[in-house]
């Protein structure tokens, strides 16, 4: 039992620190960013159904720097300023969606070049690798070309992960209901669904 203990009191200890390596991170790159009123409006917004625009945008940061602190494991270093800015940033043209959109088709196509308005009012200097994780988040749904860097696939990874969650967080999917699920999510993103003959 002991040896048990001491490793699942390690994997405890790992896993808090990697939080507060996110936490660290968010507040250095993106302080400006959460602390702005479009960051506390996203916060009130819902989206994806059972979520707001904010909790979304941050589980999108988290996913984000846990998949560049493994990558970094590997030696594969990542642009942590560019992730962070760019995750945090990537939904906020959403706000205000109902006024701005007359289709959830064109939310998903012109949301990302709202958001990089947004984006860009918000930090002074918007380097062209956080311009690209914004504009291509959509990727590979809504038409949207791919990310011309790892930290836009990145991001764009992290953005579909937590969609899934949000769809499905709080509902009582089963495991049989998570294809008709992701069916679902893919219609809704323009993506086609081929059925296995």
């Amino acid at each position: 039992m002991k040896i048990v203990s001491a490793g699942k009191a390690r994997i405890m200890e790992l896993r808090e620190k990697k939080k507060e390596k996110i936490r660290n991170d968010l507040e250095a790159y993106g302080s400006e960013i959460l602390n702005s009123d479009e960051m506390r409006e996203a916060f009130c917004q819902t989206h994806h159904t059972r979520s707001t625009v904010g909790e979304h945008t941050q589980r999108v940061a988290e996913k984000s720097l846990a998949i560049c602190y493994a990558l970094d494991r590997l030696h594969i270093r990542t642009d942590i300023p560019a992730v962070v800015t760019g995750s945090l940033c990537h939904d906020l043209g959403i706000l205000g969606r109902d006024e701005k959109y007359e289709s959830e088709r064109e939310c998903y196509r012109h949301h990302p070049v709202d958001s990089l308005e947004v984006a860009r009012k918000l930090v002074d200097i918007l380097p062209d690798k956080t311009r690209d994780i914004i504009e291509h988040h959509m990727w590979p749904t809504a038409g949207s070309k791919a990310p011309g860097s790892l930290e836009g696939i990145i991001v764009s990874a992290a953005d579909k992960a937590a969609a899934v969650e949000d769809f499905i967080r709080g509902s009582k999917v089963k495991p049989a209901d998570l294809k008709t699920t992701v069916r679902t999510i893919a219609e809704r993103s323009s993506l086609s669904w081929k059925k296995k003959k």
